[in-house]
C-alpha cells in the first residue's frame, strides 16, 4: 500500500535542508510517537550519507519495543529536494519512504512524504498508524523550522 501525506512549511529550501540531512531531526519530529535508538553508538550524529544502512531499535512513545528497524538512504537530491529510503523491519518488511519537496511562494514549500507499505495481513493497520505519524512528523518539522 502506498500512502502520501503532503503539507506546506513556511520556509526555504535551504531553511529545510539544513535540518532534515540530520539525523537527530528525525529523533526530534518523530518524538515522542516514536524514538529511534541507534544500536551503534553515534551512528544518528552528522548527516546522512547514502549507500549507508542505520541500524536502528524502534520503540513507541519510548518504552514500547517495536523490534529493529533498518534505513538505508538511496538517495539524497538537492536538485530536485529529494530523499529515498529504502527501510524494513520488524513490524513492516518493506516501509520505503521518499520525501519530496517544491516551492511554491516565496518561503513555501509543499512537502510531501509518500510511504511504501509491505507488512502482510497488518498492512492496512500499518498504512492506517503511518497516516496518522507523518501528519504528527510534519506538525514537527513545522515547529522545529520556526525554531530558528
Amino acid at each position: 500500500m502506498l500512502a502520501r501525506i503532503s503539507t506546506v512549511f513556511e520556509c526555504t529550501s535551504e531553511q529545510l535542508w539544513d535540518k532534515i540531512i540530520e539525523p537527530r531531526s528525525l529523533q526530534y519530529v518523530a518524538a515522542p510517537l516514536l524514538r529511534f535508538e541507534p544500536l551503534v553508538a553515534g551512528e544518528l550524529d552528522g548527516e546522512w550519507s547514502v549507500d549507508k544502512t542505520y541500524a536502528v531499535r524502534l520503540s513507541a512513545l519510548g518504552f514500547i519495543p517495536l523490534g529493529q528497524h533498518r534505513i538505508k538512504i538511496v538517495a539524497i537530491d538537492r536538485t530536485t529536494n529529494t530523499i529515498e529510503s529504502q527501510e524494513s523491519g520488524s513490524l513492516a518488511r518493506v516501509w520505503n519512504h521518499t520525501i519530496h519537496f517544491h516551492p511554491v511562494g516565496a518561503g513555501q514549500l509543499h512537502y510531501t512524504d509518500e510511504i511504501e507499505i509491505k507488512a502482510g495481513l497488518v498492512t492496512p493497520c500499518i498504512w492506517t498508524f503511518a497516516h496518522l505519524f507523518y501528519r504528527h512528523r510534519q506538525k514537527r518539522w513545522k515547529k522545529l523550522i520556526a525554531m530558528d
